[in-house]
């Protein structure tokens, strides 16, 4: 067994797509969590409360699509966003779809929470640039369309 040349152990540590968007990530999420943190809501789940209200009852598969997640994953937290009230998830057109929509008090959580949002989202134009992160955001749903799975039957 040899082991890796250090050479490509650093080169990967600094070019590596998925490390480093993860890291970029958790640092973001980390941030916005801070400022959420008086609403009692992660910042994953306040960005569930986003899309359920945009799409007016989507299917959790639709979700899980949206969000690039397990749909499994995705599950467990609507079920803990449900025990909270802040969701209803009822059956859909057939028995294997289900629809999740906003409670009454899912939407005053949102409304409460956007200031709370504002304000981390303010702080980051304001480090980053908000032309930056403008044509960040660009990049990235550049880079998630390329790393989208591709049907490759035949």
């Amino acid at each position: 067994m040899t082991a890796p040349d250090p050479a490509d152990v650093k080169a990967c540590a600094q070019t590596c797509a998925a490390a480093n968007v993860r890291r970029a990530s958790r640092a973001v999420t980390k941030l916005y969590g801070q400022f959420m943190a008086t609403t009692g809501l992660e910042p994953t789940q306040y960005s569930l409360l986003v899309a359920c209200s945009l799409t007016g009852g989507a299917t959790v598969s639709k979700l899980a699509d949206v969000f690039v997640m397990d749909r499994s994953a995705l599950a467990r937290n609507l079920a803990i966003m449900e025990k909270r009230g802040l969701v209803k998830i009822r059956p859909g057109e057939d028995r294997r779809t289900r629809k999740v929509a906003l409670t009454p008090f899912g939407e005053s959580t949102l409304a409460n929470a956007m200031p709370h949002w504002r304000a981390a989202q303010d702080m980051v134009e304001a480090r980053f640039g908000a032309e930056r992160l403008q044509q960040l955001l660009v990049e990235l749903r550049a880079l998630m369309q390329v790393a989208a799975p591709t049907d490759q039957g035949g």
